[in-house]
C-alpha cells in the first residue's frame, strides 16, 4: 500500500579540502553524495519528515473542518463524503510520515509487525469510511425527488462487501495461514449450514421480497390480518415495521415471504373505505344519500376525487341498509375518517328526523280458548296412556321363555 522508497545511505560530510559531488547526472550503480543536503545527519532528516507529515495532516483536518463548518442551505453529497474522509486521510498522511522515516533509517525489514499494525489501522479506518459513505449516498438518493427502491438492499450488500474485503486484506497483511481451515471447510460448511439455516432463509427471503417488489420503505402493510404498520427499514435479515401504537416490530423476511402481506399503499396511497349505514323503513333513500354526501364534503379526510358513493345495499330485517364508499389520502387515517363520518351522519340524521333503527323482536302469546283446552286434554290423555302401558309391562326377569 505504501509506495516503494529507495533508502539512501547518507555518509558523513567530506573534509573541506575534498571535492564535493554536485547533484546531476549520476552513473548507474553510483550512490549520490548527500553533502548538498541542508542536514548534517539522518537524525535531523527523520524529524523533518515526521514534523512535515504531522503539519500536513493537521492542515488537511483544519481545512476540512473549516469547509464543513460553513453555513449552506443543504448538505450535498460531496460535503457528506468529505465529512467521512478527512479523518482517515489525515491519519494516512501521518502514518506515511512514519513509514518514510523507517525507510530512511533502513528499518522497514526489521519492523514487519509495526508495518502490519499501521496497515491494519488504515484498512479499518478506510473500511469504516467506505461504509458510512455508502450510507450517506443512500440517504442522498432517498432525499432526492426520485424514488430508488433498490437503496435499502444495496446498503446492506455494500456493507457486506466492504467488510468481506477488509477481512481478506487483514488476512493478507498478517500472512495468516488459511490452509488448515480450508482442509475442514466441508465439515464447517455443513455445520454452518445447519446453524445458520434461519439466517440464510431470511437472506433469501429478503432478496425475494426485493425482486418481487412487495413493499418499500414508507409503505403501510398488513401481515396476517393482525399487525399493521409502516415499513421503516428493509434489511437483509428482517424488516422493521412501526405500528399505529408507536411500537417497532421486527419481522423476519422468511416469515414475510411465506405469509400473506397486504400492501395498503400500492399501487397508490389513497384507499377506499366501506362504511355501513342504516335508516328506518319509510325513510326517503334520496334524502339519505344527499345527507351522507354533504357530510363527506365537510370531512377533510375524505378525498373529492374519486367522488364518494352511497349504495342502497339491501332491505334488512329492521332497516334499510346503505353503504358509503369513499377514498382517503393515507391508509393510517382510516379510523379517524370513519369516526368523523359516523359522527357527522349521526348528527345530520338527528336534525333531519331520520331514525337509525336497531334490531327488534316481537313475541305473540295465544289466548285461552276451547281449542287450546282440547289440545291440553289430548296431550294429558296421551301422556297417561304411555305411563300405564309402561307400568303393565312385566319385568325382564319374569318373562317366560319358550
Amino acid at each position: 500500500m505504501f509506495p516503494a522508497v529507495t533508502a539512501v545511505a547518507l555518509s558523513a560530510r567530506p573534509p573541506s579540502g575534498a571535492a564535493t559531488a554536485v547533484p546531476g547526472a549520476i552513473a548507474a550503480g553510483d550512490v549520490p553524495d548527500p553533502g548538498w543536503l541542508p542536514f548534517d545527519s539522518v537524525w535531523l532528516f527523520v524529524p523533518a519528515i515526521l514534523v512535515g507529515s504531522y503539519l500536513l495532516a493537521r492542515l488537511v483536518r483544519w481545512a476540512s473542518k473549516r469547509y464543513l463548518g460553513e453555513e449552506r442551505g443543504e448538505t450535498s453529497l460531496d460535503r457528506a463524503v468529505l465529512a467521512e474522509v478527512h479523518t482517515p486521510l489525515s491519519v494516512t498522511i501521518g502514518l506515511m510520515g512514519i513509514y518514510f522515516s523507517l525507510v530512511v533509517l533502513d528499518l522497514v525489514e526489521s519492523t514487519p509487525n509495526l508495518l502490519a499494525a499501521m496497515l491494519t489501522i488504515l484498512v479499518v479506518l478506510w473500511g469504516r469510511a467506505s461504509i458510512r459513505i455508502g450510507d450517506r449516498w443512500i440517504e442522498h438518493l432517498q432525499n432526492a425527488d426520485g424514488t430508488y427502491e433498490f437503496a435499502p438492499i444495496f446498503q446492506n450488500l455494500w456493507t457486506l462487501t466492504v467488510v468481506g474485503g477488509a477481512v481478506l486484506l487483514l488476512i493478507s497483511i498478517w500472512n495468516l495461514e488459511v490452509t488448515p481451515f480450508l482442509a475442514s471447510a466441508g465439515l464447517i460448511g455443513i455445520v454452518l449450514g445447519f446453524a445458520a439455516q434461519d439466517a440464510i432463509s431470511n437472506l433469501i427471503g429478503g432478496i425475494a421480497l426485493y425482486f418481487d417488489n412487495t413493499y418499500k420503505v414508507g409503505d403501510v402493510i398488513r401481515v396476517e390480518g393482525d399487525m399493521r404498520g409502516t415499513v421503516t427499514d428493509v434489511g437483509i435479515r428482517s424488516t422493521t415495521v412501526l405500528t399505529q401504537d408507536n411500537l417497532l416490530v421486527t419481522v423476519p423476511n422468511s416469515v414475510l415471504n411465506s405469509t400473506q402481506v397486504v400492501n395498503e399503499s400500492a399501487p397508490q396511497r389513497h384507499m377506499r373505505l366501506r362504511i355501513p349505514l342504516s335508516a328506518a323503513y319509510g325513510t326517503d333513500y334520496r334524502e339519505v344519500e344527499e345527507i351522507v354526501l354533504e357530510v363527506c364534503q365537510e370531512c377533510q379526510l375524505i378525498r373529492d376525487t374519486p367522488r364518494p358513493q352511497v349504495l342502497f345495499g339491501e332491505f334488512g330485517d329492521s332497516a334499510l341498509i346503505f353503504e358509503l364508499r369513499a377514498f382517503i389520502n393515507h391508509p393510517l387515517v382510516e379510523k379517524r375518517a370513519i369516526d368523523k363520518v359516523n359522527r357527522g351522519v349521526y348528527d345530520a340524521f338527528e336534525e333531519a328526523g331520520i331514525t337509525i333503527p336497531f334490531p327488534q323482536r316481537e313475541l305473540s302469546f295465544l289466548e285461552e280458548s276451547g281449542d287450546v283446552q282440547a289440545f291440553d286434554e289430548r296431550l294429558a290423555v296421551a301422556t297417561e296412556g304411555e305411563g300405564s302401558r309402561g307400568g303393565n309391562r312385566p319385568p325382564e326377569g319374569d318373562r317366560e321363555t319358550d
